[in-house]
């Protein structure tokens, strides 16, 4: 019998396989506990040493997720602090950026604005004379 032909057979006969790893890892991860905990188990120690192995080890387990959430959250906490730092930042130099354009808009202004009076006087005082002339 052809055993290459009967197992690629029969495999064609499952559904494809996901993508997903997701369930893998997870597997993976939930194979390592059961193979830790029936390693403990079946180690040369009495059941009340075993017990408080799996006890202490439960306990580790706990403080490292705790200590964990507390570092993400701290590190959570400066971004946020950096962020706001930095938003505070850019609103200040926009808001110096606003004002000395707004003040340079204004000094163009006022001189503008003279030598058009000075202009106008000048066009008038010279009309004035050519009429005076005539």
């Amino acid at each position: 019998m052809n055993y290459k032909k009967l197992i690629s057979n029969r495999l064609s006969n499952f559904p494809s396989v996901p993508t997903d790893k997701t369930g893998a890892v997870i597997g993976l991860l939930a194979g390592l506990a059961v193979g830790a905990v029936i390693g403990i188990l079946f180690a040369p120690n009495s059941g009340k040493k075993t017990r408080e192995k799996i006890s202490d080890k439960a306990l580790d387990l706990a403080d490292n997720v705790k200590d964990g959430f507390h570092s993400i959250k701290d590190n959570f906490n400066n971004g946020k602090q950096s962020l706001s730092g930095l938003k505070n930042q850019v609103v200040d130099n926009v808001k110096t950026k606003v004002n000395t354009v707004s003040q340079e808009f204004k000094d163009f202004r006022d001189t503008e604005l003279e030598k058009a009076k000075s202009a106008i006087k000048n066009t008038a005082d010279d009309a004035n004379d050519a009429i005076q002339n005539v």
